[in-house]
């Protein structure tokens, strides 16, 4: 089954996805990849991107909001090249992995249109005999395209919203359980 975790920017996609995996390791699933939690200033305000192995819990921080005059690498963000290279070797590894279920947080532009960060991962991840399972983040605006990209006919949307949000790890804890 391959899931698309999706809905728009800041909407929670991360957090239900973070909040659904201690009841699948409950279950006995093995979980490999990462998931991309924001770093928050002492206000709330979001200041950077960190990345979380989800087989050794390391993290790293993977990008930083760029400071005025600073030029940005993706977006508003600076990339931390060391961490790319860390999360890229991460998401390798979970390809190879006996894992259950894969993770990938999240597919955005820059593997859909610049072919950078994670975009190795797009045929793998297309693959459902090398991967059975996976919960890929993606935008609601790029979810088409990245369903047609990897070319699964086991796709799955699960479509996080304001009013959704806090069922959503429940609803996918159940949908993963419900899997072949």
């Amino acid at each position: 089954m391959f899931i698309l975790l999706t809905g728009k920017e800041h909407v929670g996609k991360t957090t239900a996805c973070w909040k659904a995996l201690p009841a699948l390791r409950a279950d006995g699933l093995r979980i490999a990849g990462f998931v991309s939690p924001p770093l928050l200033s002492e206000t709330g305000a979001k200041v950077g991107i960190q990345m979380v192995n989800l087989t050794t819990g390391e993290s790293q921080t993977l990008a930083r909001v760029a400071a005025h005059g600073e030029p940005a690498t993706v977006g508003q963000y600076r990339m931390a090249d060391e961490a790319i290279e860390w999360a890229r070797r991460v998401l390798a590894a979970a390809l190879l992995a006996n894992a259950d279920w894969i993770v990938v947080d999240e597919i955005g532009p820059w593997e859909l249109h610049q072919d950078g960060g994670f975009a190795f991962a797009l045929e793998p991840l297309g693959d459902p005999v090398r991967v059975p399972n996976a919960i890929v983040i993606v935008r609601e605006s790029l979810a088409d395209e990245l369903a047609e990209r990897v070319g699964r006919t086991d796709v799955v949307r699960l479509l996080v919203t304001p009013a959704n949000r806090s069922k959503i790890p429940a609803q996918l804890f159940r949908l993963i359980c419900a899997a072949p």
